[in-house]
């Protein structure tokens, strides 16, 4: 018996059993008070006349006296049943949708059709615990990639507002994702559970249901967010497999930014959501640098600029982070009181020679306000601008249009040339896209950034002769039996499989498929861009980044042997039996004749 049927019972109990006591006293009644026939002799009502009489008198559907007029007697007792069973069921039906507005019976309700709904897909899904700004995302990258979703929200507001706009359903639940039993409700022991995806904003929250799922499902993957160190230690004792820190990944694409923009541009390319517009380099002057706000951001970015021995005047309202700044500066660095927002502070920082400016404050209000006097002093300075919500990012835009009024530029140019934006939510969103649907991606950008920047402007000039002005799409193949039978098959033959035959078109073999491998993963071993001839192996890993329907073009060449047969041959292979016969007849009697000639 679930919960619900049993708190049911549990509330209807008293109504229910005080009617059938009602109706067992109406019934005896009904039999023992003598009535007269129509040849007037007495007459009593067997049980199942009176409770026939009783069940449409207490329903006052009023029938009539039947079989037989009845008594005064027996009118006297009916009056009677009809108060007290129309007392006793307007009782029962109270206490009913009593209970269906109680807000236990109601959650009861939800966690039971939620788990009936989880248990209905029947497809590899994950939980995506926290539906704020990045949770919708994490959602949408996975439904995008045709995964299933399992959302878990404690604010009620927010799981309502945004979760019934999908073109999909997505079962959903308010309720603490940090309760082992709705985890479990959530289907976390599940085979077709892939994974856990904990996106609370509280790093409490998200360090237990690491724990909790590690311990439901030790193999499920856990993607957890977390902003304090001493949480990250947790997570991983407990075996949480990935865990962001968005400042510090923001550090990472900082760091990326100041070593190789055109790098920078590649990651932004590879990892950005589809459907969205593509960046331009950056470019980036030499000089000092001015950073407002020093928490915990301001504190990642100083460090970045640190080691590549850039001096860096901070800007910080707080005293106390003084000491702080202390421990990581360098010799030139300096330390101002303010809020940046201010031209005066601005001008003393150096801003009409400065390479850069980071907003890196927690309100978005000043981080706004800074940009636009920062630009208004040196319209040439680089902006890196902290959002620390979403809701913003349309303020942001006004900013560069503002700007693009003043100085004639082009707009689009501006938001990405003269602006780096950290907005957390997209940082994380990044890379639980590029660790759930690309792996590999993580491979690449660790290898690439060893490269110098003119590696990264002839990687761009092949992605741009493929994509042109759309996002690339990003795509893993593994080669194995399970992934691309056909591969596995030829190979087992003996057969020698390169490249070159995988990312051919198979409709018109003298061009290649649009697309650009760009890593191979033999064991340990790392290729950047392998080349057409590489020849392929058992277990080999590649990434390939191109149009999302040129992974659907090469898919069947992956799966069918015929087909590989044909790209590799262009020799259409006979599939029938008997046409196999034949056509291995006719290729001897060619060959007997060729060699009589």
């Amino acid at each position: 018996m679930n919960e619900v049927t049993a708190l049911f019972l549990r509330r209807i109990k008293a109504p229910l059993i005080l009617i059938v006591v009602v109706y067992s006293v109406s019934i005896l009644g009904m039999v023992l008070i003598p009535g007269v026939d129509d040849d007037g002799k007495v007459w009593h009502m067997s049980i199942f006349h009176a409770f026939y009489f009783v069940s449409y008198t207490a329903t006052t559907i009023g029938f009539g006296e039947i079989p037989y007029p009845l008594t005064d007697a027996q009118r006297l007792w009916s009056i009677l049943i009809i108060y007290m069973t129309v007392t006793s069921w307007f009782y029962a039906l109270g206490t009913a949708i009593a209970l269906y507005q109680d807000k236990a019976f109601q959650t009861e309700r939800k966690k039971l059709k939620f788990k009936r709904n989880v248990s209905r897909i029947n497809r590899p899904y994950y939980v995506v615990c926290g539906y704020g700004e990045t949770g919708r995302a994490v959602v949408d990258a996975l439904l995008d990639e045709h995964f299933g979703a399992v959302v878990i929200e404690q604010k009620e507001d927010l799981s309502e507002r945004y979760i019934h706009d999908k073109l999909e359903y997505v079962p959903n639940l308010t309720a603490d994702a940090s309760d082992p039993e709705i985890l479990e409700l959530a289907g976390v022991q599940q085979d077709k559970c892939k994974g856990v995806i904990a996106v609370t904003s509280s790093d409490e929250t998200n360090l237990i249901i690491a724990i909790s799922s590690k311990l439901l499902h030790p193999d499920v993957t856990v993607i957890c967010r977390s902003d304090n160190k001493e949480h990250e230690d947790n997570m991983l004792s407990f075996g949480t497999d990935h865990i962001i820190n968005p400042f510090e990944s923001f550090s990472s694409i900082f760091s990326m930014t100041l070593h190789s923009p055109s790098m920078q541009l590649i990651y932004d390319w590879l990892t950005g959501a589809p459907n969205t517009s593509l960046s331009t380099p950056a470019s980036i002057a030499e000089g000092h640098w001015i950073l407002s706000g020093y928490g915990r951001f301001g504190q990642q970015l100083h460090k970045v600029l640190n080691k590549r021995n850039i001096r860096t005047i901070v800007i910080d309202p707080r005293e106390d982070t003084r000491a702080a700044f202390e421990e990581n500066r360098l010799t030139d660095d300096s330390f101002i009181i303010g809020t940046g927002t201010d031209a005066e502070t601005l001008t003393m920082a150096g801003i009409e020679s400065a390479a850069g400016i980071i907003a890196g404050t927690n309100n978005d209000s000043n981080n706004l306000s800074i940009i636009m006097t920062a630009r208004q002093l040196n319209k040439e300075v680089f902006v890196v601008g902290r959002e620390n919500f979403e809701r913003h990012e349309l303020l942001y835009k006004k900013v560069n249009e503002h700007y693009h009024s003043e100085t004639q530029k082009d707009a689009e140019e501006l938001s990405t040339v003269a602006h780096l934006t950290m907005q957390p939510s997209e940082i994380i969103t990044r890379k639980i896209r590029s660790i759930l649907i690309a792996p590999l991606l993580i491979d690449f950008i660790s290898q690439a950034l060893l490269k110098d920047n003119e590696w990264a402007n002839i990687t761009i000039s092949r992605l741009s002769a493929v994509i042109g002005d759309e996002r690339p799409y990003i795509w893993s193949v593994n080669i194995s039996k399970e992934n691309t039978p056909a591969i596995a098959q030829a190979l087992g033959f003996g057969r020698s499989i390169h490249l070159r035959h995988i990312i051919r078109d198979p409709v018109v073999h003298s061009e290649n498929l649009s697309c650009v491998p760009l890593l191979l993963k033999r064991g340990d071993d790392l290729q950047l861009l392998p080349d057409e001839d590489t020849q392929l192996k058992a277990f080999d890993q590649l990434l390939f980044c191109g149009l999302r329907k040129v992974k659907h073009t090469m898919s069947p060449t992956l799966s069918d042997l015929n087909l590989l047969n044909y790209v590799m041959t262009s020799k259409n292979e006979p599939q029938s039996y008997v046409w196999k016969k034949l056509t291995h007849f006719f290729q001897k009697q060619d060959r007997r004749t060729s060699s009589r000639q």
